[in-house]
């Protein structure tokens, strides 16, 4: 099984918006009377409750890698709500871009899985946690990151079904007309917010080894044929980046290519960008971290980003 990240991320220089550092060794509490302890990058800017509620009329925090749907967290006289977990991670380009670009701050509301439909634009969704943030603080954020149409495309189908099927391109093109308006959906909103100022990432080719070439010889897309990998790059892949930037043209919104970046370093090269199945259950104790981009690609598109943008 796939999960594809969808990121939206907001870049903006209003400075009494904190990144928060969690301790990961930290375990939550698995009921309401246990208490836990949690630190910011500068411990000295909240030092009690009080500190939050004069200052902050918005408070987000992400509880990630837990097994729970929803809690209600307690800091002292503040509620917090909180909900699935995100694998979000100070590792991602969203951070380390923060991290480089003076006087900025990050509001990190990517969540692993997302879909327009079930997570950015719905009830709760991503999109109703950034406008909240835009009225707390009086004006949109100056840049805002985002990655889309992964999810929505059905990537996890995709695999599953050229291992069984050549004929897909017939089969996802109505999936290709829905991602195109679910876009257009998320756009429309963006503009009704007042954000100007949108970066949409290309997604990173997964299947290419370090000669260039498709390459599913590592098994990690399990049975799927080397013509049918083949098929699904250049009809799958391909084709949805070339809707991104036909979309992100349409809305004037910048483009960020990172093709070069994986076009030797697939999941199967001897440099693989890609993390693989056991890394991800290595590290996060899951699958659901595979066919990501791992630290390394992070950091280079977070360099790419910067030289794009001259930040």
């Amino acid at each position: 099984m796939l999960a594809f990240l969808y990121f939206v991320q907001m870049l903006i220089n209003l400075p009494k918006m904190l990144v928060l550092s969690w301790n990961n060794m930290i375990f939550p509490p698995s009921d309401s009377t246990q208490h836990f302890r949690i630190s910011t990058v500068s411990p000295s800017l909240w030092m009690t409750s009080s500190d939050i509620t004069t200052t902050y009329r918005t408070l987000n925090l992400s509880i990630c890698h837990v097994a729970i749907q929803v809690a209600t967290w307690r800091i002292d006289d503040v509620i917090v709500e909180g909900t699935k977990p995100c694998y979000r991670s100070t590792k991602a380009f969203p951070y380390l871009i923060s991290r480089h670009t003076p006087n900025s701050a990050l509001s990190f509301l990517s969540c692993s899985g997302s879909t327009v439909e079930n997570s950015i634009i719905s009830k709760n969704g991503q999109l109703e946690h950034l406008q909240r943030l835009i009225t707390a603080h009086g004006a949109p954020p100056d840049l805002l990151f985002l990655t889309i149409g992964g999810n929505d495309i059905g990537f996890t189908d995709v695999i599953s079904l050229i291992q069984r099927d050549s004929k897909i391109s017939d089969k996802f093109d109505m999936r290709f007309f829905f991602v195109s308006h679910q876009i257009d959906r998320v756009a429309w909103k963006l503009k009704e917010m007042n954000i100007s100022r949108v970066v949409l990432l290309d997604y990173y080719d997964v299947t290419k080894n370090e000669k260039g070439e498709v390459d599913g010889s590592c098994g990690a897309f399990g049975q799927v044929s080397l013509p049918n990998l083949q098929l699904a790059d250049r009809k799958i892949l391909q084709r949805l980046n070339s809707l991104l930037r036909r979309k992100a043209a349409e809305h004037r919104w910048i483009t960020v290519d990172t093709t070069d970046i994986f076009r030797t370093r697939g999941i199967c090269s001897s440099r693989s960008l890609i993390r693989s199945r056991n890394e991800s259950m290595m590290l996060q104790g899951n699958e659901y971290g595979s066919f990501h981009p791992n630290e390394e690609a992070h950091r280079l598109i977070a360099e790419r980003i910067v030289k794009t943008l001259e930040l």
